[in-house]
């Protein structure tokens, strides 16, 4: 399944070109990527946007994306299946009772 319409047949053999002729670039300038990946500052720099994106993950984000989760899930994604699972209808009366009996009823109602 190919989401974006990107040609997956095409196009390999020019990103491992671009890829390689990148390599060759940076070696031709002096530039090892081992002494930078494993240098000191490269590592420190990674640990700290490691630590400020699971900062914000945790004290900001967490709790709103699982509770819109939680809202997609409920209402939407569980009733769509369980409405796929029934199968086609016969009636727009029929579809939409089935869509009311999988919503919860508000307490008042009960």
């Amino acid at each position: 399944m190919n989401l974006f319409n990107i040609p997956m047949n095409k196009g390999i053999i020019q990103t491992i070109i671009i890829i390689v002729i990148a390599l060759l670039i940076l070696s031709y300038f002096g530039y090892n990527l081992r002494s930078i990946a494993t240098s000191p500052t490269t590592q420190d720099n990674f640990s700290y946007v490691g630590e400020v994106i699971t900062n914000v993950w945790n004290n900001w984000l967490e709790t709103p994306v699982t509770y819109l989760w939680n809202i997609f899930v409920n209402y939407i994604w569980t009733p769509a299946i369980n409405i796929l699972k029934a199968g086609p209808t016969t009636s727009a009366n029929q579809s939409t009772s089935a869509v009311n009996s999988m919503l919860p009823t508000p307490s008042h109602v009960q």
